[in-house]
C-alpha cells in the first residue's frame, strides 16, 4: 500500500482542460515559467486567457527609467509575446509592481475573473516555492489558489451573484515555478518559441541577461529530463492538483 494518500486523488491531465486561465504576477512570468507549454496548449486549440496582476513598473535597476513609461512598454511587450504564443485574450489588473498587493482584494478580483470566463484549469506560480522572497509571487499564487478553491461557493464574494455572475468550479490548478513537480510537459518542438517570447521582453532582458537566462532555463529542462531518464525533451515542470488537494490534505506536497 502506498504510504501516502496520493493514490486516493488522481492527478488531472492539463491537456484535457477545455479552457485555461493563466495568472502571472508580472509581465514575462508566463513565458519564463511555462512559455513552451502555453504554446503547445494553444496549438492544440485550448483557449487560454492570461491575467497579469501587476503593471511591471518597478522592473528596472535604472533610476532614470520612468515607471509610467516602463508600464506601457511592458504591456506592449506582453501583447507581442502573447500573440507569438497563441494567447488571444489578455486581462490586466494593473496593481503597482513591487510588493504592494492587498491580498483579500486580489483574491476577490481573481475569483471574479474565474466566474466571468469559467476556466476548467488555472495556472499560477507556486506560492510555496522554498526561498521565494518576492511577495508579488507569493500573494499572487496564494490568492489565485484560494480563489480557484472558493469560487464555486455562492456566499464567497456574493456581490458577484448580485451583478449576474454565477459560482464556478475549477477542476484543476497547475503551479509553475515549483519545487514539487508531478507533471512534466515535453516541449522540444516549442522551446524556440518560448525563447522568442521571452526575447519580446527587451526591457527586462538585455543581451547578456537574456543569454544567462536562456542557459539557466535550458539547464533546468535538461535536469528535469535526466531525473526521469530521458533526453532531448526540454521538459517544463508543474505541480498539477485538484481542488481537493488544496485543503487539509497533508500529503499534497508528495503527490
Amino acid at each position: 500500500m502506498d504510504p501516502t494518500l496520493c493514490n486516493y486523488l488522481s492527478i488531472p491531465d492539463l491537456f484535457k482542460a477545455t479552457s485555461i486561465l493563466f495568472i502571472q504576477p508580472h509581465p514575462d512570468d508566463m513565458e519564463i515559467g511555462a512559455g513552451a507549454t502555453v504554446a503547445r496548449l494553444t496549438e492544440k486549440g485550448i483557449p487560454l486567457t492570461c491575467l497579469t496582476v501587476t503593471d511591471g513598473s518597478a522592473g528596472t535597476t535604472e533610476p532614470s527609467v520612468v515607471p509610467a513609461k516602463l508600464k506601457k512598454t511592458r504591456q506592449q511587450e506582453t501583447e507581442k509575446s502573447a500573440a507569438l504564443l497563441g494567447v488571444k485574450k489578455l486581462i490586466w489588473l494593473n496593481y503597482p509592481d513591487g510588493g504592494f498587493l492587498p491580498y483579500e482584494e486580489l483574491r476577490g478580483k481573481i475569483a471574479r475573473v474565474i466566474r466571468q470566463i469559467k476556466p476548467e484549469a488555472v495556472m499560477v506560480c507556486d506560492p510555496w516555492l522554498p526561498y521565494e522572497v518576492h511577495s508579488d509571487h507569493i500573494r499572487t499564487g496564494l490568492a489565485a489558489a484560494e480563489a480557484a478553491f472558493l469560487s464555486n461557493m455562492p456566499h464567497f464574494y456574493p456581490v458577484d451573484l448580485i451583478n449576474g455572475l454565477e459560482p464556478h468550479s475549477v477542476k484543476m490548478i497547475a503551479f509553475y515555478y515549483t519545487a514539487y513537480p508531478n507533471t512534466f510537459i515535453k516541449t522540444e518542438h516549442y522551446w524556440e518559441k518560448k525563447i522568442k517570447a521571452i526575447r519580446c521582453h527587451a526591457s527586462q532582458f538585455p543581451p547578456d541577461k537574456m543569454k544567462q537566462l536562456q542557459q539557466l532555463l535550458e539547464l533546468k529542462a535538461m535536469q528535469e529530463d535526466e531525473n526521469r531518464g530521458i533526453s532531448g525533451s526540454r521538459s517544463e515542470a508543474f505541480k498539477v492538483l485538484t481542488m481537493s488537494h488544496l485543503h487539509i490534505f497533508e500529503d499534497a506536497w508528495r503527490c
